[in-house]
């Protein structure tokens, strides 16, 4: 009790400060009173006793600084004047405190901005348990139905593995038909996952096996958004794909796997007399680790299930699973991409923060130097060392806190901004959000820095360099010394500003290389229009009629020229692939065989996407079911296949369908990018829609027009429900997105470490501005002599620029030779540039000089027209 007693005296001596202070002198008037009434009962006058009473009780000013030293306060008093000090410090250079204020800010901001979204992707916890133990297998959307389960019942090192696949589902409601992704998985997922429903469950065994019902599992994102937040949706059905759908669960908010992007999650169709069963890989395996079982054992269990499979399958040489075997953690797998563009921009975030910190540094060390006279004074009046190093402290502690505030507010109001633009995949920038860690991490840089900041001009306090300097030659050597330090900094400033400016000019010349790739095809002008045709209730017959009308009447759309049908979209989409057998060729045969890409078209494909064939024929409308199968195959394919050879009329067998009849090759279709922008082109075989068996549940549609997207998408929305209501648009795109999306990482990086160039150039400028604008002014008289003496205003201005620049040069060149050291960090983020290009570097050395250069051009002219007289006489 008595220490909350304690506690609430002083609370109420820090807020009722004049309350306490009428009570203090109430008490002196008191005990005053008491003792003049003492002594007039032993005898004396009331004056003389009056006068005596307050000799005995000592003088009031002093006796009241004593009690209040006992309430225990005077520190947090002391702290208050010392920070309505500082404003007012502030208020008497406002330029000085804004500049200072702002710059810090910036940096503050950009690196709590950024640390939010690492901590966020590569810190916070995945939504899931124990999320170390969770291991996910090589070749990732490579393994059958028919592996899985045999893997399954090898593990020994894992205490259960499931398999899941994404896929796209058409949610059908009675205002409309949608698009989902979804995850298809095996009963077991949310049980290695360690995720729990909110509503509802998750998948039961056997529910992925044949004969079970229709079920689902939905994200919570759906639930409140597609369905309303219906809080009866367990046990409801939906239409998926035309089917009355189970809902049999809900999942928490925040849970996603395994990207945000995913809607809901349905049970695989595991069914051993399935041809996707046995036939090509699409999925993905991930385990849960035994408790206990080291990294040592996974990979153990790793090489014996590898060593497993290859005694019970056998695989062609490019699809051979039982080399390379490994596992990655769940996070490595998911954000494994996106690391090292987030570090990267890190680690330029926290530079630029550097070179802020320098700055303001320089410009308290310079506005302490500047009160030298001040601090004189006040210890000459009895101010202590400590004293007056608590008040620098609490000035630079003032100054850095709010532009610690300033920079929190910065990184709030534009985080999403900041996170839209960062090179963040499958979207996981709806997984990032700022929390309390942001405002810890605004606090405690901020208190760093105001630490740091104070830490030169206390020393110089502390040794007696500042205290008693009432003398213009004590003033003048500390200048010296001062300028030192200036010159160190803005050194560090240039050093760092190199780094930043090298990697914006890597990623600027990097950018354009990559724009200069021939993609072998022209983009412009060209839309992409996803076509879902999915449901039971949709007959074969139905989606032939859907798909010939839909490009037949595409081209009667104002401003479509040509229209076409392909199963993927060039350089957006992968997959779809396998080996192919070439007829008359053993070498090429069987294991041996080499691996394609498969693309269904229409005869419309070629001309619309500029794709050109350079050999032979393309598809024709006579390409039909009962007609000889014929295909198109890509240039580098032809040359692998048949060197030295016509390709037109081989034949060749592809494995990645049912039917496994001979095509006919038919056309050379010239290379072009496919899969990626950069790297080799993949081998591509074309074949005609017609004669692709039953027609596929989905297709995407280009059209070549000159319209907007707008002006083209409307009537090919309103042309597909006419056409087949059932049938739902999914992504709508132009192929200029597309390859901007496949772009995303070097344009984004490019963007921000262009903006922190930028932004490191004009920290550079003000750093040297302010140090050379200092130097000028301390040496006024100094110049003016000069110029009594004989000195040209010429000479006065290149010594001050020299001098200004001496620090500049020197950051320079450490920062080309840090930027050198460092190019391997930087390498896998380019394209066509070496990482120590020559003349990325030299124009980041060019752009520092320059920028330094006018900026102490400003402060030298100015030191140039110095007047001899003014400055005699005011000496």
């Amino acid at each position: 009790m008595r220490l909350f007693r304690n506690l609430f005296f002083r609370l109420r001596a820090l807020v009722r400060p004049n309350a306490m202070e009428r009570e203090l002198q109430d008490e002196f008037a008191f005990h005053i009173e008491m003792e003049t009434r003492k002594l007039v009962a032993q005898g004396h006058t009331p004056a003389a006793a009056a006068r005596e009473a307050r000799s005995r009780f000592g003088g009031r000013a002093s006796e009241g600084e004593r009690a209040r030293e006992s309430w225990g306060i005077n520190v947090v008093r002391d702290f208050g004047a010392d920070l309505r000090h500082a404003f007012r410090q502030f208020k008497r250079k406002p330029g000085f405190s804004a500049l200072g204020i702002l710059t810090l800010a910036l940096g503050l901001g950009a690196t709590v901005g950024l640390t939010g979204v690492v901590r966020s992707i590569l810190i916070r916890p995945l939504p899931v348990t124990e999320e170390s133990r969770i291991r996910v297998f090589w070749a990732p959307f490579e393994w059958r139905g028919v592996e899985f389960d045999y893997l399954r019942e090898r593990v020994r090192a894992f205490s259960a593995l499931a398999a899941y696949s994404s896929d796209a589902t058409t949610l059908r409601t009675d205002a409309a038909s949608s698009v989902l992704l979804m995850g298809v998985t095996s009963a077991e997922l949310f049980d290695v996952l360690g995720a729990k429903a909110l509503m509802g469950r998750t998948f039961r065994s056997g529910e992925d096996r044949p004969g079970a019902g229709p079920v689902a599992v939905l994200s919570y994102g759906m639930w409140q958004q597609e369905l309303g937040g219906d809080q009866a949706i367990v046990g409801k059905r939906i239409v998926l794909d035309g089917s009355p759908t189970t809902v049999i669960g809900v999942m928490p908010r925040g849970f996603f796997f395994p990207t945000p992007e995913y809607r809901l999650w349905r049970p695989l169709d595991l069914n051993p007399a399935s041809g996707q069963y046995q036939g090509n890989g699409w999925l993905v395996l991930l385990g849960r680790v035994k408790p206990g079982i080291a990294d040592a054992g996974v990979s153990d269990d790793i090489q014996a299930l590898a060593r497993s499979l290859k005694e019970r399958f056998t695989y062609p040489a490019a699809w051979d699973k039982t080399k390379g075997a490994s596992s990655q953690t769940l996070r490595e797998s998911l954000v494994g991409d996106t690391r090292p563009a987030l570090l990267l921009l890190l680690g330029a975030g926290v530079l630029l923060l550097l070179m802020a910190c320098a700055n303001v540094a320089a410009l308290l060390l310079a506005r302490t130097t500047d009160r030298t006279h001040e601090i004189a004074l006040r210890a000459a009046l009895g101010a202590g060392r400590g004293r007056l190093a608590r008040q620098i402290v609490t000035e630079s502690l003032a100054f850095s806190l709010m532009a610690g505030a300033i920079g929190l507010g910065v990184a709030v109001l534009g985080f999403r901004v900041l996170v839209s633009s960062l090179p963040l995949q499958n979207g996981l920038g709806d997984a990032v959000s700022l929390d309390w860690t942001a405002f810890l991490s605004a606090v405690a840089l901020s208190v760093v820095v105001g630490l740091a900041g104070a830490a030169a001009p206390v020393r110089d306090l502390l040794l007696g360099r500042l205290k008693g300097l009432s003398n213009e030659r004590g003033v003048r050597g500390l200048a010296r010394g001062t300028g030192r330090v200036h010159a160190v900094l803005v050194g560090g400033e240039a050093a760092v500003a190199v780094l930043l400016i090298v990697g914006a000019m890597l990623l600027i010349r990097s950018v354009g290389r990559l724009l200069e790739v021939n993609l072998g095809m022209d983009p412009h002008g060209v839309v992409a229009v996803d076509v879902a045709a999915t449901g039971r209730d949709l007959g074969d017959a139905d989606r032939w009629r859907l798909y010939r009308e839909m490009t037949a009447q595409a081209t009667q759309i104002k401003g479509v020229t040509s229209a076409g049908l392909i199963s993927r979209l060039p350089i957006r989409d992968g997959g779809w692939q396998g080996t192919v057998n070439i007829e008359g060729n053993p070498e090429l045969q069987g294991d041996k065989g080499p691996n394609s890409l498969y693309r269904i078209v229409t005869p419309g494909y070629f001309a619309t996407m500029g794709l050109t064939v350079i050999r032979g024929r393309t598809i024709a409308e006579t390409d039909r079911s009962g007609a000889p199968r014929v295909g198109l195959v890509s240039q580098s394919f032809a040359s692998k296949a048949w060197p030295g050879r016509d390709p037109l009329g081989q034949r060749l067998r592809a494995g990645m369908t049912s039917d496994t009849s001979a095509i006919t090759v038919v056309g050379v279709v010239g290379e072009s990018k496919v899969t990626s922008i950069t790297g080799a082109n993949p081998f591509v075989l074309y074949v005609p829609l017609e004669q692709a068996g039953a027609p596929p549940d989905g297709l995407i549609m280009v059209l070549r027009g000159g319209g907007s997207l707008s002006e083209i998408v409307t009537p090919v929305r309103r042309m597909v429900h006419e056409l087949e209501p059932r049938a739902a648009i999914g992504r709508v795109t132009t192929m200029d997105q597309v390859i901007t999306g496949a772009m995303s990482e070097p344009l984004r990086l490019r963007f921000f470490l262009s903006l922190f160039g930028v932004l490191a150039l004009v920290l550079g400028v003000v750093g040297v501005y302010s140090v050379v604008s200092y130097s000028v002014a301390r040496r006024q008289t100094e110049f003016g002599v000069r110029m009594a003496l004989g000195a040209t205003p010429r000479q006065v201005l290149g010594q001050v620029i020299g001098r200004g620049l001496l620090p500049v040069a020197s950051g320079t060149l450490i920062g080309i030779v840090a930027a050198i050291a460092l190019a391997r960090l930087a390498a896998r983020f380019l394209y066509g540039v070496t990482a120590t290009d020559p003349v990325s570097i030299s124009l980041a050395g060019v752009a520092l000089l320059l920028s330094g250069t006018v900026a102490a051009l400003v402060p030298a002219w100015r030191a140039a027209r110095v007047s001899p007289t003014e400055s005699l006489r005011s000496e």
